[in-house]
């Protein structure tokens, strides 16, 4: 605990904040000036809670100071804390957190806005922000201009949606504190107008907003699709231009205003988006003047949808002959040639109508050899920093700031080499060109900054907590990450160290023994007694223990004896032994060199993205363990080893910043790319932004130069590091296609193939297979070139995956593409061998029957608590559907219980207990300003109870205190259910399931019973609900039965209603693609009884109807040996 804040926290007590209601702490004292000061001091920044564990399984935050935390936080802004620190330390809205924010004036209140609205303190990406009533109230009450923050936009959006029309209330609206609906209606224009100008996403709750604005005469209609047209012409993603256009088909937009509009909307046309499209282009074809057409035409050249391109070709049909009609014969003969043959023959239509006759030039593309062969291998440069100099080291200050993610690459290994060479020579020097160093940055550069302005850091990366081991507290040392950890410790004095260690030898960050060896011994010379424990460390790794050789041990050994370098710790104690002797550096490193690291293999299951599981040497296991948060530094950390390494390897998300960088310097590696890397840096092309592009596209053709990209290595399992199915495959075949036409088709062709091999093998074609036949299809001229000069192997052609899709029906895209391929080679008399490609052919048993068919634990008994329930679904956003559950208790008769779990899954999943609202008969909240009530199942009165507290054992708010207690069975129906939300959901959905299996409480009799009542609901779609075993084959050994109760049910409203239900097809898929494991299970008596005979399976198959799930039924019937 720190003493500053100790003393705050005493000045606190004693003015009587801590015994005083918090409605009435405004009416205290602040204290005198000097008692302000000191207080400010020790609470404007730190820590006020730490983790610490509460029960046997629960861990939660606790206050490091034994005072009211919310109290503290109003004192703390009453003397004086930056905006930014009170919106950190206030942990909910008040009318005494307002009051106490206007007393400090209006700029103290824009900033803390600023700061308080922000996306990470919303539950979902378009709900209110748990502060964001509170700006929203400061803003109404104080008369402020409306913030310029988009974040707050968002808050007003999410608050005006409930407040306004029948939205839900979400999980931070606190009926205890709601600004007043006439207050949002009083500012409504000036927010709606600013939040077009802000670009706020129109994809949330804004778009519905305006939509009511209008309808209830807010705003004028002219107004507001000035408004929608702005805010069409500057957003800057798809969605939201989507919206906007239902927006202005809401508010009832006429075709002649769309006319009148022509100059505004051609320039949407040129974007191609199907929305845009379809509601704008059939009006302007058929109307405009002929001055017009042309030009509309050609912006309509965009349009990238089948659907799209077919209006636009029947609009033209719909007006007369253009006078200049020869104009138009390029246009013409785009949609002449375009792959499709229903869009070719209307383009014929419109040649004919117009009495043109295009006579087409058979243009025969050339092969450009794009096969081209592999670059030798190059030699690594040795790593140097460059001039030292004082204007050197402010360049690459500069070169480092400007990343939006500082990386241990190259370039900041100069930094930190160039600023320990100036500093140790002259401080004040290296203080002047590192004095723009901002001291409030998390990635541990802050140290260097508080360093050159002279402020005493008092932060350790690592810490000393008391924690609970089940019978007593005990002391727990937090080991921060490697990477992290050498940056504070090097960075806070750095002027004090002769060198740094952890320097690399060479540009891929590997460290000779030589070069160590030298380092220590400059230590030595300087009479300096101990080296930093993570830099020592960090030099280890790095260590490129394959080149290293016997003369480079011999030195070591005779440079270093009897050197006896200390290893001192960040907290202050020197590295020991387990009798308490010190252990030096030499010695460590010597006993390393016998026995390094070594490389495990990568293992999906074991490389999670958030915990890196690696085992220590005994040499290093004296070392803290800093490297288990190193998920995406390891290649910095061990720049010699492959895939385990290599998983920034990856492919761009919205907060990747790092990907570019990442990929630079991973392409100055001594080795080639193993295999996961080599398919993950294919699939990096992906989705490039503007931001990364440039970086990622550099580092690929350094990369391959370099010969550090190989043929053929690619392995498509390890596409996103899963293990999983792959999963966007119409953007990967886009990557491969822009890197096939930079030369380097021979990377990606091989996974091209294994992907459709993949796709055929899997219970679905994948999404996005035909793109990836496509590409196949695309560049088989070239692979056919290179084979034929050599350049590729004969067994490029072996793409027998291909010719198995060819010879399926069906007219889709893939098949077509498949069959174009399969008669080119076949026009050229290449010979592809067949094989088979049908999705379960062998009788055999599977050989990894008993690793997936897994011995579920001990079955607990079903708590029927007799609640009855209705589902409702909702929107959480565009898309994404929930479930709400209205609960009927058996003792509660008046009113009803609405729950739903869908971003937030903690409360069921480890406290056993769900919030809710009170409703009555009719879904309808009673008392709009009552607060949630939370549930639980009672087992000493054998009932699910109601609580107005989240911790009813303590009847408080917060973390539920103690163990939580058993589910019930409408516990058990929520949490199954959710497993058919879409959107984000999924994700908790999964894992909350996955824990009820593993504790016995989801058993296969139990999960039958819970089934039999959810395929009721005809709200819940039975395959999204079975989706999860379709790519967790482990949890087959229960899921079973739910394939076992569809197919049921499925069954008997095939014979209601003399069709299978469209839903039926995943799950028969799905029974296909095991139908192995299936049988075998029956074969040993896993499967038994009832369920051998897989009832309504034979009513599927023996269906008169015209359906693709009556042949799935049939060939199920056959595998299964049932007929």
């Amino acid at each position: 605990m720190a003493s500053k804040l100790e003393k705050a926290a005493e000045i606190y007590r004693s003015l009587g904040y801590e015994e005083t209601d918090f409605d009435d702490i405004l009416n205290l004292g602040i204290g005198s000036k000097e008692e302000q000061k000191e207080a400010r001091e020790g609470l404007k920044s730190g820590d006020w809670t730490e983790i610490k564990q509460l029960s046997s399984n629960t861990y939660g935050f606790v206050s490091v100071v034994d005072v009211d935390l919310e109290k503290l936080a109003i004192f703390a802004i009453r003397v004086g804390v930056d905006a930014k620190r009170a919106a950190n330390i206030l942990r909910r809205s008040s009318e005494v957190a307002l009051k106490a924010i206007e007393e400090r004036g209006e700029t103290f209140a824009m900033n803390f806005i600023q700061a308080a609205c922000a996306s990470n303190r919303r539950i979902w990406e378009h709900s209110l922000s748990v502060l964001g009533m509170l700006a929203l109230k400061l803003v109404h009450e104080m008369n402020l201009e409306i913030p310029e923050s988009v974040e707050y936009m968002k808050d007003w959006a999410a608050a005006a949606a409930i407040l306004l029309t029948s939205k839900r209330k979400d999980y931070n609206f606190d009926e205890r504190f709601v600004i007043e609906k006439s207050e949002i209606l009083r500012r409504f224009n000036e927010h709606i107008e600013a939040g077009v100008a802000l670009n706020v996403p129109a994809t949330g709750p804004f778009s519905d907003i305006l939509i009511w604005g209008v309808q209830n005469n807010l705003i004028a209609k002219d107004t507001a699709m000035e408004q929608v047209f702005y805010g069409l012409s500057i957003a800057q993603r798809p969605g939201d231009r989507k919206e906007y256009v239902n927006v202005l088909e809401q508010i009832g937009i006429t075709d002649e205003e769309i006319k009148s509009r022509v100059e505004t909307i051609i320039p949407l046309l040129g974007l191609g988006e199907t929305a845009i499209l379809e509601r704008f282009a059939p009006v302007l074809i058929e109307s405009v003047t002929e001055d017009w057409l042309y030009t509309i035409l050609i912006s309509c050249s965009s349009a990238k949808v089948k659907k799209i391109k077919k209006l636009i070709l029947k609009s033209v049909l719909k007006r007369e002959k253009p006078k200049s009609v020869k104009e138009y014969e390029d246009w013409l003969t785009f949609y002449k040639q375009d792959e499709d043959k229903s869009i070719a023959k209307l383009a014929e239509s419109i040649e004919k109508a117009w009495g043109l006759e295009i006579v087409q030039e058979d243009v025969k593309e050339e092969v450009q050899g794009l096969w081209r062969e592999t670059p030798k291998l190059w030699e690594v440069p040795r790593f140097e920093i460059g001039e030292t100099s004082p204007e050197n080291l402010t360049d690459l200050l500069t070169e480092i700031s400007d990343r939006k993610e500082y990386i241990d690459d190259v370039a900041f290994e100069r930094f930190i080499a160039m600023a320990n060479n100036i500093a140790h020579k002259n401080p004040d020097e290296a203080k002047i060109s590192l004095s723009g160093i901002t001291i409030n940055d998390s990635s541990g550069i802050w140290a260097l900054g508080r360093w050159a302005k002279n402020i005493e850091n008092n932060v350790c990366p690592d810490s000393k907590t008391n924690e609970w081991n089940g019978e007593k507290e005990v002391l727990k040392i937090r080991y921060s990450g490697l990477v992290y950890t050498r940056r504070v410790v090097l960075f806070e004095s750095i002027d004090k160290w002769p060198c740094i260690l952890s320097t690399p030898s060479y540009e891929d960050l590997s460290i000779s023994l030589p070069d160590l060896t030298d380092r220590l011994i400059r230590y030595k010379n300087e009479n300096f007694l101990y080296v930093a424990e993570p830099d020592l460390q960090f030099a280890i790794t790095r260590l490129d223990i394959e080149r290293i050789t016997k003369e480079d041990k011999k030195r070591f050994l005779e440079k270093t004896e009897g050197l006896k370098l200390k290893i001192l710790l960040p907290l202050g104690d020197f590295l020991k032994d387990e009798s308490g002797e010190d252990i030096f550096a030499e010695e460590i490193i010597k006993e390393y060199l016998d026995d390094p690291y070594v490389e495990p293999e990568f293992l999906f299951e074991k490389n999670t993205y958030w915990r890196v599981d690696i085992d220590v040497p005994e040499s290093l296991k004296a070392f803290p363990f800093r490297l288990s948060w190193c998920y995406e530094n390891m290649y910095s950390i061990f720049p010699t080893w492959g895939d385990y390494s290599l998983t920034a390897i990856r492919r761009d998300s919205e907060a990747y910043h790092s990907q570019g960088i990442n990929l630079r310097q991973i392409a100055k590696r001594r080795k080639p790319l193993t295999k996961g890397a080599m398919m993950n840096w294919i699939a990096a092309w992906s989705n490039l932004s503007d931001e990364r592009a440039a970086d990622v596209i550099a580092a690929t053709h350094e990369a391959w130069e370099r010969g550090l990209l190989l043929p053929g290595i690619a392995d498509v399992s390890y596409l996103d590091w899963s293990g999983g199915t792959p999963s966007n495959l119409a953007s990967l075949a886009f990557a491969m296609d822009n890197m096939a036409k930079d030369g380097m088709l021979s990377l990606v062709w091989k996974a091209a193939c294994d992907i459709v091999e993949v796709s055929l093998t899997s219970p679905r074609i994948l999404s996005g297979t035909a793109e990836m036949v496509k590409f196949i299809r695309d560049y088989i001229d070239e692979v056919i070139f290179a084979v034929e000069n050599k350049l590729a192997p004969q067994t490029a052609l072996e793409i027998n995956a291909v010719k198995s899709l060819a010879k399926k029906s069906g007219s889709s895209k893939a098949v077509e593409y498949a069959k174009e391929i399969v008669n080119k080679l076949n026009s050229i008399g290449m010979d592809i061998k067949e094989e088979k490609h049908d999705k379960v052919q062998n009788q055999n048993t599977p050989n990894d029957f008993d690793e997936v068919w897994v011995v579920l634990p001990e079955a607990k008994n079903l708590i029927n608590d007799n609640v009855k329930f209705d589902i409702n679904v909702f929107e959480v956003r565009k898309g994404d559907k929930a479930f709400s559950f209205n609960l009927q208790l058996p003792d509660i008769s008046d009113r009803l219980f609405q729950v739903y779990i869908y971003g937030w899954f903690y409360g069921i999943q480890k406290e056993a207990q769900m919030s809710g609202a009170v409703v009555d008969n009719d879904g309808k909240i009673i008392d709009e300003k009552e607060k949630s009530v939370w549930l639980h199942y009672d087992p000493e009165k054998k009932k699910v109870v109601v609580s107005k507290y989240r911790n009813w054992r303590g009847e408080k708010e917060g973390p539920l205190e103690g163990d939580s207690t058993p589910y019930s069975k409408i516990f058990l129906t929520i949490a199954v259910s959710t497993l058919a939300q879409d959107g984000e959901s999924i994700y908790g959905a999964k894992s909350l399931f996955r824990q009820l299996v593993d504790s016995g409480d989801l058993s296969v009799e139990n999960l039958r019973e819970i089934m039999r009542e959810l395929l009721l609901h005809e709200e819940i779609s039975p395959a999204k609900l079975v989706r999860i075993v379709e790519k967790e084959n482990k949890l087959l050994s229960i899921c079973y039965v739910m394939l076992i109760e569809c197919i049921k049910y499925a069954g008997r409203m095939t014979a209601e209603n003399k069709k299978p239900p469209v839903w039926v097809n995943r799950v028969l898929d799905i029974c296909i693609y095991y139908a192995d494991y299936l049988r075998e299970a029956v074969n040993r008596g896993y499967i038994s009884g009832e369920d051998t005979k897989w009832q309504g399976l034979l009513e599927i198959a023996n269906s008169t109807a015209k359906s693709a799930a009556v042949n799935k039924a049939k060939s199920l019937v056959k595998i299964l040996e049932l007929g």
